[in-house]
Order: C-alpha cells, then sequence, then structure tokens
C-alpha cells in the first residue's frame, strides 16, 4: 500500500500545496516542499525530490532527488515508481532499461491513475498489432491472469506463448521459475517468475485451464 499522509504533517503540506497553486518564486516553492518532506509528509517528499532530480536545486542534488524517489517507489508510492519508469525509460544504460517494467508494475499495484489507465491501452495495442498473443487479462495476479484466447493444443502450444509474453512485456528478464497452481473448482495456473540484472523480480500469472489438460 502507499504511504499514509501523517497528521504531524497536515500543516507544512497544506502550506506547500497553497504556495504551489499560487505560482510563487521556484525557490520559494522548493523550500515549501522541502519542509513538508522534513515533516514527513509522502506527497512532500516526492515533490521536493521530483524537483531536486529536475536540478532546482542544482547539480549536486540531483543524484539526491533521485534516491528520494527510490526510498519513495520501495514504499509503494505510485508517482514515484512512475518518475523511476519515465527516468528508467529514457536511459541510454541498458541495465536501467530493465528496471523500466519493474517500476510501472510497481505504479501499477500502488494504484497510480495514470498507469492503471494506459496499462489496458498498451496491452490491448500490442495485442491488436501481433507483439501479444490474442488474449486478455494484465497477467497480475490469479484474479487478472491472462488467457489466450486462440485454441491450443495443450503445453507445447500454450507455453511458448508464455514466454513470448514474458519477452516482450519483460525485456532483458531471465526466468529463474515456473510453478503450476492446481485450484478449487478446476481452475490451473501457469506463475512465472521474472528477474532483472539487478535483482528485482515480478511474477507473471497466466490461466492455463484451457489447454494444460488437453494431449
Amino acid at each position: 500500500m502507499p504511504p499514509a499522509e501523517p497528521a504531524t504533517a497536515a500543516d507544512a503540506l497544506a502550506a506547500a500545496r497553497s504556495i504551489s497553486k499560487a505560482g510563487t518564486d521556484p525557490s520559494i516553492l522548493l523550500e515549501a516542499w522541502r519542509k513538508a518532506a522534513e515533516a514527513g509528509s509522502p506527497e512532500g517528499r516526492f515533490e521536493y525530490a521530483t524537483q531536486l532530480s529536475y536540478g532546482a536545486a542544482g547539480p549536486d542534488k540531483v543524484g539526491g532527488g533521485f534516491d528520494m524517489l527510490l526510498a519513495l517507489a520501495k514504499q509503494g508510492h505510485g508517482q514515484a515508481a512512475m518518475s523511476l519508469w519515465r527516468l528508467s525509460k529514457m536511459s541510454r544504460s541498458s541495465n536501467l532499461n530493465q528496471h523500466a517494467p519493474y517500476w510501472f508494475n510497481i505504479a501499477r499495484r500502488a494504484g497510480d491513475a495514470m498507469a492503471n489507465e494506459v496499462y489496458p491501452k498498451v496491452l490491448a495495442h500490442d495485442r491488436e498489432q501481433g507483439l501479444l498473443p490474442p488474449g486478455t487479462g494484465t497477467g497480475d495476479y490469479f484474479d487478472s491472469a491472462i488467457t489466450f484466447s486462440q485454441p491450443l493444443a495443450g503445453s507445447h502450444e500454450g507455453v511458448p506463448l508464455e514466454y513470448q509474453v514474458a519477452a516482450h512485456l519483460y525485456p532483458g528478464w531471465k526466468r529463474v521459475s515456473q510453478s503450476l497452481h492446481m485450484m478449487d473448482g478446476g481452475k490451473n495456473y501457469d506463475v512465472l517468475e521474472l528477474e532483472n540484472v539487478e535483482g528485482q523480480r515480478v511474477k507473471l500469472y497466466f490461466d492455463i485451464t484451457a489447454w494444460m489438460t488437453r494431449p
């Protein structure tokens, strides 16, 4: 869950929001968000970190802003995770590029509105373009497992499609485990656990009920 706003930071946060709406001098706004951040406000830390990461306090503070965003994202702050997604996506480093889908995944699970609005559209587009096999689901958990709509003769056809999905959604990630889950009611799932070069891990869920038992 995203970090909650503490009551003790309410006054500092309200002041920073008011100054932000007023369009005050950038240095004054930066100071207001710094105070909100130091008061323990997640929103304050996010806004302050964002400004630092864009050089508002000078180039020597950019790294500190990134570190603050990283800490927030690890706590489940959706906007911070989206910021890291953008930074990773724009990077020329292949290692950092591999971080992008991880942070996008964190942002969606944290309830970030933009991430949750965009992701289904991305999947629909990629399915229409043939970049992903036709089907439904996001693969986030059992209740949203990816289901292939095309008839499949068995695992020899279905499993390669799972790997195709994993390679497209998480390029450069390696598969570290694959597990079968047979649920009450006859539903069957395949779960792939993937890992990038930094050891960040995600799981992809597939509903394989329709083709698991076929010869």
